[in-house]
């Protein structure tokens, strides 16, 4: 009741509620007449404040509140079970789930219970707040029943009793509960956080380890795993890729040991593709390329790629497609010239992983026309159409060949025809409408996307005739295990030409290819093929050749043939004549015959004594396989002897000897034909009997004469019983040449007569030697030269004597014997003075002497150094050897001293200076620019010095044009350079400079002009705005110079344009000021940018390069730009700077906004 009553009575009290969540009370009755109520239907586990207010018949009084909160509540279910998790020899563990309802209050803890067996009193055993608990100092082998009942603030539950147990060690083999992961495997996110629980049981409590793939589990402060009581744990904190794999554990205890494998996937977004990008097709307008998928797919399926592109100039990338699913992909719309870059980025369901950069890649045809196809050949003929077959081209420039033309002309023809109506496919083509028996030639043209190749080389001429026959089957004649000798027919009708040859194939059996057995033209109807492998069976066919070009079918192929040999040992069988020796007449034919036999067929080789014989246009052998025959014509005395015929295989050998005597006249007699005592008027001549008699004795010998002055012969003696003769009535003065021969009953000695080796003149003592010259002196020595005498004497000079005189002696004495006309006479004594005479010697006698006009004084001659050139300049050819030969006098020898270009010259293997008595070489082998100079040749004696300077020209191509390259004159289509001539130009004046361009953003460099005559060119019609590098070299008779390519100008070429203009920019004088807008709203910016060429544009914030985004937007043309951005953030203001460039100055404008 209140305290105060207000005066007048209580008349009943009004109870509210409210909910503590809500502000607002509500009523739940206005008449309540005690001071106690039961409020019902109140929310289970809600809480309420409650308030009280009492009312008399003044009104309603102020309210009792309760000060806390009151739960809606009853006491809780008591737990579902109670279960037995585990049981040693003195304690059990129990564990059970949460009450089922908790009453509408929480529960705030268990009590544990116990009954021994055989009482009915439940002894306390605790009160606990978690879910499980281990009951101990219970009595071993006792059987126990435990109850747990719930707590809260209404009170207990009911109780829950376990079933009952006696208290015992238990023994449990371990084991995994996982029923709570799906298929051993758990999958996560990369970055999430991964909790492995999984109970395990068994006892005693069983030890569990983890593994990750083979390897125990190295524990770090990310990746751990922990054991509890009843259960094993492993985490893994911020997963990534490399977390997932093969995780076993094992449980291990007194009873036994099991194990398990977890399987943990992290999926992630995708690695970058494997590179590198590779570009399969590069076209002016079209590149394809492709890549490899990643090797990390982040663990889910590849979904697609993501390919971007921006050109080189640029750092724009532009997106080109966002669902590519294959790896590879065609860039189509390319601006031809342009150089690109491409990135491709894969795609999962978690997202875009990182990109892979192509190579800069120019956006243009990278192939070239093919290289010419190879020479065709003619492979079958008829008298009114050929086919021909030919090889591909070495190079098809880069893209695949598309087809052929063929061209045909007649051979005595200059003028080629297209027969091919259109592009050939492939390498074979049939002309028709050909002439019968005219030779055509044909040559073929490849084509590609860059055009057509230069012609093949033609095919050799052939006549358009009906095909040959075949030639028969071939027949072996002889097998040896690696050889077989083959024979054939000719073919039946030969095509209207004479056969030229055959062509031998083999195949090995049974399966081979047919492939040629020989390498050289076959002319005979027996081939041997060699090279054959021992115990091979082999078949073999012959294809024959005519004159017109026409080639048959193949033969029948040959039977099966096994290399094998058969061994039979030779055998030689002559006709009975041949026993006897055989003799005959000098100038009849004799034949020598003989059968052989054996296997494998015997060579046979024909020898007289040590010597083989060989077949002659007058010795003729015959050998086949079997037989063999020697037919000697016209037949001499050196043909007679013994010739042996020998067969040899690998069986043995076998011999005969024939034994041939030819009669006939004798031989020459033996030489020397001697001459002794000759005088004015006769000689006597002496010879030796001929080394061959002819068969028959020498009956007696003829001698003839002949002067050399006359071509007749006239005889001396006719028979001449001996071997020596007196020839008498000669003429004085006159020269004689003499033969003779030898006589038999067969007649006159054959071959040459003996002659006398020289010539015998009937003479006298010559005249005395001519005019005698003094070459030379020195301190000891003499030299002298004189004429011939007018008259030999009528016989040849045989020598000369030289004799010398002191001063004041009159003796002569002999110091010199010489057969040339002059002498030097040495060992004289200096200062001494002496005459000199000479004298001329023949086979009669010594001529009078004829003497030196005046006395000669031994002493040095001091002269001068002098040169004796014809002329001072000297060239060669690059490359050669080059010898300048450089003859001089001076007395005493000059010293010999080499310079170039004013330096001593260096003496190397390959330049070097050599002297000797009178002259100076210089060598120089294998010359090249750098032996061209002047050469100075210095002498140097007492007496004095000379010099003389050489100059050697090496003939070679120019050096490079003097640089650098300089640009006269740009206009917007033209630029004008000029350069220097060579500091070397060859030794041969330069006939004309080569000049070529190269658009930088290729590497293609085009001929502007190979004529220019002068060290300046305008370059015209060039692209406004390309740059451009120029190269020269210069050229003259010998070969073009190396390049001197043009300095780069700003970015590094020349570029085109017209006066240069400065970028300008113009904007609106309201961005000089601050430009002010809300978050949310949108600003643009704009200006107008001029300048010659066309400047390059870029907007920066702060270092940072701007480029679109969803929110940000720039567009740009040649002479505008402007920036907008969407749903502008604070982060978006700053200042912007519009930069623009050009081969001007820069121009740099800045916006602030806010």
């Amino acid at each position: 009741m209140p305290l105060i009553d207000g005066g007048s009575r209580i008349t009943n009290y009004i109870v509210e509620k409210r909910e503590s969540t809500r502000k607002a009370y509500s009523t739940v009755t206005t008449n309540c007449q005690k001071c106690s109520f039961r409020i019902p239907n109140l929310a289970e586990g809600c809480e309420y404040y409650f308030r009280v207010l009492a009312e008399n018949e003044f009104g309603i009084g102020e309210p009792a509140e309760t000060a806390e909160p009151v739960r809606a509540s009853e006491a809780p279910s008591p737990p579902e079970s109670l279960n037995i998790m585990d049981v040693t020899r003195n304690s059990v563990s129990l564990a059970w789930p949460k009450p089922e309802h908790d009453g509408g209050s929480k529960i705030t803890g268990y009590v544990i219970e116990a009954q021994r067996k055989g009482t009915n009193q439940w002894a306390h055993i605790t009160t606990v707040k978690t879910l499980d608990c281990v009951v101990k100092n219970l009595t071993e082998n006792e059987e126990y029943t435990f109850q747990v009942m719930a707590v809260n603030s209404a009170g207990r539950s009911a109780p829950r009793e376990s079933r009952p147990v006696i208290i015992k060690e238990q023994m449990m083999l371990p084991e995994f509960d996982l029923r709570g992961i799906y298929q051993k495997t758990v999958i996560a996110k990369a970055g999430d956080n991964i909790k492995i629980e999984i109970p395990v049981l068994g006892r005693p409590r069983p030890t569990v380890t983890w593994k990750k793939e083979d390897q125990i589990l190295k524990q770090t402060q990310r990746v751990n795993y922990e054991n509890t009581a009843t259960a094993t744990i492993l985490t893994i904190n911020e997963c990534t890729r490399s977390d997932s794999g093969q995780y076993p554990l094992t449980a291990k205890n007194i009873v036994g040991e099991v194990s398990e494998v977890i399987t943990v996937q992290v999926h992630d977004i995708p690695g970058p593709p494997t590179g590198p990008i590779k570009f399969d097709e590069i076209s002016s307008d079209f590149v394809t390329f492709s890549w490899q998928p990643p090797l990390n797919d982040g663990g889910v399926p590849i979904s697609n790629y993501v390919v971007e592109m921006r050109q080189t100039d640029s750092t724009t990338w532009t997106e080109l497609a966002t669902t590519v699913i294959r790896t590879i992909f065609k860039a189509t719309r390319l601006s031809t010239g342009v150089e690109y870059q491409f990135r491709v980025k894969a795609q999962n369901r978690y997202g875009i992983g990182p990109a892979i950069t192509s190579e800069s890649i120019v956006a243009n045809y990278p192939f070239k026309v093919p290289g010419p196809p190879g020479t065709p050949q003619v492979i079958a003929v008829t008298k009114e159409t050929m086919t021909i077959s030919w090889n591909e081209p070495v190079t098809d420039g880069g893209s695949p060949i598309l087809g052929y033309h063929v061209e045909r002309k007649e051979r005595n023809s200059i003028l080629w025809q297209t027969v091919s109506k259109m592009l050939v496919s492939g390498n074979i083509f049939k002309s028709t409408g050909l002439t019968d028996g005219i030779a055509y030639e044909f040559r073929v043209i490849a084509e590609n996307l860059a055009g057509k190749s230069k012609p093949s080389k033609p095919s050799e001429p052939v006549f358009a005739l009906d095909p040959i026959d075949p030639p028969g089957k071939p027949i072996p004649l002889n097998i040896t295990r690696h050889a077989v000798t083959l024979k054939w027919t000719k073919p039946e009708y030969n095509g209207g030409f004479k056969i030229t040859g055959y062509t031998v194939e083999k195949r090995d059996l049974p399966n081979g290819r047919w492939l040629k057995a020989n390498f050289s033209n076959i002319l005979e109807t027996e081939f041997t093929v060699s090279g054959l492998t021992e115990d091979a069976a082999y078949e073999f066919r012959v294809i024959a050749r005519n004159a017109g070009g026409a080639v048959s079918q193949p033969s029948e192929p040959s039977d099966a043939i096994t290399c094998r040999d058969d061994i039979e040992a030779p055998k030689i069988r002559v006709d009975a004549k041949y026993k006897d020796t055989l003799v005959l007449k000098a100038g009849e034919v004799f034949r020598l015959e003989a059968d052989v036999s054996g296997r494998p067929p015997p060579s046979m080789t024909w020898t007289k004594g040590e010597k083989e014989l060989e077949d002659t246009a007058k010795l003729e052998i015959k050998i086949a396989d079997f037989s063999t025959v020697l037919i000697n014509k016209d037949s001499s005395r050196r043909d007679g002897g013994a010739y042996t015929l020998t067969a040899t295989n690998p069986g043995g050998f076998a011999k005969h000897i024939f034994n041939v005597k030819v009669l006939d006249r004798p031989g020459p007699p033996e030489g020397p034909l001697a001459v002794s005592e000759v005088t004015a008027e006769k000689c006597v001549l002496s010879w030796l009997p001929p080394l061959d008699d002819g068969g028959a004795k020498i009956d007696h010998y003829v001698v003839e004469k002949r002067e050399t002055s006359r071509l007749a012969w006239t005889a001396v003696a006719t028979e001449v019983p001996l071997t020596k003769l007196k020839v008498t009535k000669l003429l004085k003065g006159n020269e004689y040449v003499f033969r003779v021969m030898a006589v038999n009953k067969y007649g006159y000695g054959i071959g040459l007569p003996v002659e006398t080796s020289e010539s015998v003149k009937v003479s006298e003592r010559p005249l005395p030697p001519g005019k005698i010259t003094l070459l030379d002196v020195t301190r000891n020595s003499v030299s002298l030269s004189w004429e011939k005498p007018e008259h030999d004497g009528g016989s040849r000079i045989l020598g000369y004597i030289v004799e010398m005189q002191s001063k004041g002696s009159e003796k002569w004495s002999t110091c010199a014997t010489v057969k040339v006309t002059e002498a030097t006479i040495t060992g004289l004594i200096q200062g001494e003075e002496y005459t000199f005479r000479v004298s001329a010697q023949n086979e009669k006698g010594i001529s009078d002497p004829r003497q030196l006009g005046i006395p000669v004084v031994a002493k040095d001659l001091v002269i001068p150094p002098a040169f004796k050139l014809l002329f001072t300049t000297f060239s060669v050819l690059a490359g050669e050897d080059l010898k300048v030969d450089v003859p001089f006098v001076g007395r005493p020898k000059p010293a010999v001293f080499w310079h170039k270009d004013n330096v001593a010259l260096k003496q190397t293997t390959r330049v070097n200076a050599e002297s000797s008595e009178n002259i100076t070489v210089l060598t120089i082998k294998e010359a090249c620019k750098e032996d061209v100079g002047a050469y100075l040749v210095k002498l140097t004696n007492s007496a004095g010095e000379a010099t003389e300077t050489l100059n050697i020209v090496v003939l070679d191509k120019p050096g490079p044009p003097t640089g650098p390259v300089k640009v006269d004159e740009v206009t917007a289509d033209s630029i004008t350079i000029s350069w220097e001539p060579p500091k070397y130009d060859g030794g041969s004046s330069i006939n004309n400079y080569i000049v070529e361009k190269r658009d930088t953003s290729t590497t293609t460099w085009q001929i502007v002009s190979a004529t220019v005559a002068r060290t300046t060119i305008k370059a015209c019609r060039l692209k406004t705005g390309c740059e451009y590098q120029f190269r020269i070299t210069a050229e003259n008779r010998y070969g073009k110079s190396t390049y001197l390519t043009s300095e780069p100008i700003s970015s590094g070429a020349i570029t085109a344009r017209d006066e240069v203009e400065p970028p300008h920019i113009s904007m609106d004088p309201k961005y000089k000021d601050t430009i002010v807008v809300h978050a949310g709203e949108s600003f643009k910016l704009e200006a107008d940018v001029h300048g010659k060429p066309i400047p390059s544009i870029q907007w920066l914030k702060g270092d940072r390069e701007l480029t679109n985004t969803a929110r940000m937007e720039i567009k740009s043309t040649d002479f505008a730009t402007s920036l907008s951005v969407k749903e502008a953030i604070r982060v978006d203001s700053g200042q912007y700077i519009l930069l623009a460039k050009n081969v001007g100055p820069v121009e740099i404008t800045g916006v602030t906004a806010e």
